[in-house]
Parts: structure tokens; C-alpha cells; sequence
């Protein structure tokens, strides 16, 4: 899919806003993008927040798409990047933890008041170059903090997401949680339990790909939310010490060690190793599974970055085809990422030069000798196949094997030896 840079995206955004005011609606950018452009952050999407209800929307952009009108939300504009417009509201009353029975379209003031966080409730007139901030959003983003906007216990018991939003927030802008909200948390915690996996999943990931992960996970260990995440069987976690709040963090762990931007899988792995040490039996994966909603892909790569972490760090009992069998992963970089954040580079010199050694020969050659080739000399296919195959492939890749020729005579050897 073709990528839509942000300059277009606010240029898109600004026509909307444009045209609304124009027909003589309120029309403003809201919430992430706001608080984004005041934290010198280029922001990914524009929201509009309008007074324009969604019918009159649809009038004023032709081909728009009605993904949530019963809650005043249009998409205006083709993929791959269509701009979410949305008319002024207020919520009615919260039955599922997630989202309100119903919504009465109202006034901009209503509407950032029934928002979640203050940093989160500003509008922005691109045209008057002009904030709208009803809640103290700016404030807050001058204290940094993080401050549920009026009760934060009716704010989290209206959705309890935003729990783990309110930590995902903090640990992103190295904010902490206004006092408030953060006691509300902790008293609440234990509704996180009736959210679904799936959302739950998706806003941990987002948690561990921030480089500020190791925070975010300290206030989730100190919320006690964690206990809800990750199930205790998975791990037995004693009382929890100091904190983000006490300002004390002496875990000492893997996380930390994680620097900048790097795989979720590879941050998942570290946390495992933090809060699971091994031995991993085949229930470990399936629950973790489960409790994260990770497709079959993501925790066969997490399974794999787990084990081979302790291969790698023996490497020097390691053959060179088995080394070479490793890198040529698709998952090898993440596995890199994770243990030369555990093992320092600079600590390492050895294996970095034999990583880079084995780069430069290359870790995945086609192989000299293929099933076709065992036939033509002889052999039946069967259970030895696969086996021979593979250990030809061995002396290939530790370079006992360099051409064809050569290759075919160790199997000529081979099969005599084990047919014999």
C-alpha cells in the first residue's frame, strides 16, 4: 500500500476544515494531532471535529464512507488514506466497558469533556492558527502529565481501555500520572479483565514497540494492570517495589537493556525472560498466545528468539553450519537486536567478527545437491532422504563442500557407507 506522508494529510485535512467553515459549521482538527503538533511531534493522521452532523457531511463530500454515523463518524476522502470526521457529541451511558449505548450530538465544549485524557481534548483551527483547549490540555502538557479529564474513575469505568492507554501515554512522553488517575487505576485495575484480548493485544503491542518500554511496564507492574495481562501462571510476580511512582526501579532486567525502536518480537522475548524465566513448556506458548492474541506467526518467531538466545550465547560450541542455519532466518534480526542489547557489542568482539564473516561468505547457498542427484546414484526415496540432504547441506555450508562435483561424491560416499 502506497504511504501518505503527513504533509498530505494535514493538506487534506485543512480543505476539510475549509469547506465545513465555509458552510457555516465549526470545523477543527481534534485530539492526537493536536496534542502531537504541541509536543513537536509530526503527527501520523488529522482528525476533524465538526458541529456539521454526519448527514450534512455526506452532503458536502459526495462519495464519503458512513463507518460510524450512528456515532457521528464519516470517512471523507479515497483510501488509502481517508480523513475520520466526526460531529460534536456527548456520550450516554457506557454498558460494555468499551463504548456508550448512545451519543447526542452537541457542542465542542461537550464534546471535549467527554474525552478521555486533557492532553488528548484540545481542537485546533488551522485556518485561525488558533487552540481550542476547554479541558487544561496545555497546562498538562507543560506539567507533563497525565490527568483523566473531571472523574477519572467515571472516565476508566466508561472504557476501561484507557487504563493501559493512560500508561501507554506516560511511558511514550516520559509524563507521569497526575495523582488522581493514577489511584483510579490502581483501585480499577481489575476491570481490564472484562475487555477483549484483541484490544488488549493491540495497545501492548503498541507499549512494547515504544522505546520507552521498560516504564511503561513498571506502571503496569505497579497498577497491578500486568496481573490482568500476563496470567499469573504464566508468572509468579512477588510484591512489587518501588516503581515509576516512587521513582525506584532496581529490577535490573533484559527490557531495559532494549534501546530505540526494535521488534515487538524481540521486546516480547526480553519480557518473558523478566517476568517467565525458562524452562518454557508447550502450555507457556498456548496461554501467552492467548493472553496477547498473537497470531501463530508472531509466537513461533517469539518461541524461536526465546530458544535460540541460549544457543547463541554458547556459540562457540556451535558448529558453523549451525550458525549459518540461524542467521539465515528471517527471524535472525530480531533475535541480534535482543541479544546484543543483553551482550554488548563492545563485549563481544569475537562473534561479531564471525557474524560478519559469515555475512560476507554467505549463510544461505543454493544447495550443490538436490533429491534428483540421490536418485541418479542410486538411492530410494525415503526416511534417509531428508536426513542426507540435510548433512550434505552441513558440509556445504561449513565450505567441506565447494562445487558440484565434490558434493557428488560425498553422497555417493554417504549412501554406500549408511546402505552398506
Amino acid at each position: 500500500m502506497k504511504l501518505v506522508s503527513s504533509a498530505i494529510k494535514r493538506s487534506h485535512a485543512i480543505e476539510i476544515v475549509r469547506t465545513l467553515q465555509t458552510a457555516g459549521f465549526q470545523a477543527f482538527f481534534a485530539g492526537g494531532c493536536v496534542r502531537d503538533q504541541l509536543l513537536g511531534i509530526d503527527p501520523k493522521d488529522f482528525d476533524v471535529a465538526t458541529s456539521a452532523p454526519p448527514a450534512e457531511v455526506i452532503r458536502l463530500f459526495p462519495g464519503s464512507q458512513k463507518v460510524g454515523a450512528a456515532f457521528g463518524v464519516i470517512l471523507v476522502g479515497r483510501n488509502p488514506s481517508p480523513t475520520e470526521v466526526a460531529t460534536f457529541r456527548t456520550d450516554g451511558v457506557y454498558l460494555d466497558g468499551r463504548r456508550p449505548k448512545t451519543v447526542t450530538f452537541s457542542t465542542a465544549e461537550a464534546d471535549a469533556h467527554r474525552r478521555d485524557f486533557t492532553i488528548n481534548g484540545m481542537f485546533y483551527d488551522p485556518l485561525a492558527d488558533r487552540i481550542i483547549d476547554y479541558v487544561d490540555g496545555q497546562a498538562d502538557i507543560g506539567r507533563g502529565l497525565i490527568r483523566a479529564i473531571g472523574d477519572a474513575s467515571a472516565r476508566f469505568m466508561e472504557d476501561h481501555l484507557r487504563m493501559l492507554r493512560a500508561i501507554r501515554f506516560a511511558a511514550r512522553y516520559n509524563f507521569n500520572i497526575e495523582d488522581s488517575t493514577w489511584n483510579a487505576i490502581c483501585r480499577q485495575h481489575e476491570k481490564l479483565k472484562l475487555i477483549s484480548r484483541e484490544r488488549i493485544g493491540m495497545e501492548f503491542r503498541m507499549l512494547l514497540e515504544n522505546p520507552n518500554r521498560n516504564s511503561a511496564v513498571e506502571w503496569l507492574l505497579k497498577s497491578r494492570l500486568m496481573h490482568v495481562i500476563w496470567p499469573r501462571p504464566l508468572a509468579e510476580m512477588g510484591p512489587l517495589d518501588g516503581g515509576p511512582q516512587s521513582g525506584d526501579d532496581g529490577r535490573g532486567c533484559w527490557l531495559e537493556r532494549l534501546r530505540g525502536v526494535c521488534p515487538y518480537e524481540a521486546a516480547l522475548a526480553a519480557l518473558i525472560h523478566d517476568l517467565s524465566p525458562a524452562p518454557h513448556d508447550s502450555a507457556f506458548w498456548i496461554n501467552l498466545q492467548s493472553a496477547l492474541m498473537l497470531s501463530n506467526q508472531g509466537v513461533h518467531c517469539v518461541r524461536w528468539i526465546t530458544e535460540q538466545f541460549q544457543q547463541l550465547e554458547n556459540w562457540r560450541a556451535l558448529r558453523i553450519s549451525q550458525i549459518k542455519r540461524m542467521m539465515a532466518d528471517g527471524r535472525f534480526d530480531c533475535l541480534r537486536s535482543l541479544f546484543f542489547a543483553v551482550h554488548a557489542e563492545s563485549e563481544n568482539p569475537e562473534l561479531v567478527a564471525l557474524l560478519g564473516q559469515l555475512w560476507s561468505e554467505g549463510v544461505a547457498p543454493v544447495p550443490l545437491i538436490s533429491g534428483v542427484d540421490l536418485i541418479s546414484l542410486g538411492a530410494a526415496p525415503g526416511p534417509d532422504f531428508r536426513r542426507w540432504l540435510e548433512m550434505l547441506y552441513d558440509m556445504q555450508l561449513e565450505n567441506r563442500l565447494t562445487e558440484k562435483s565434490g558434493a557428488i561424491e560425498a553422497a555417493r560416499k554417504l549412501i554406500a557407507s549408511e546402505s552398506g
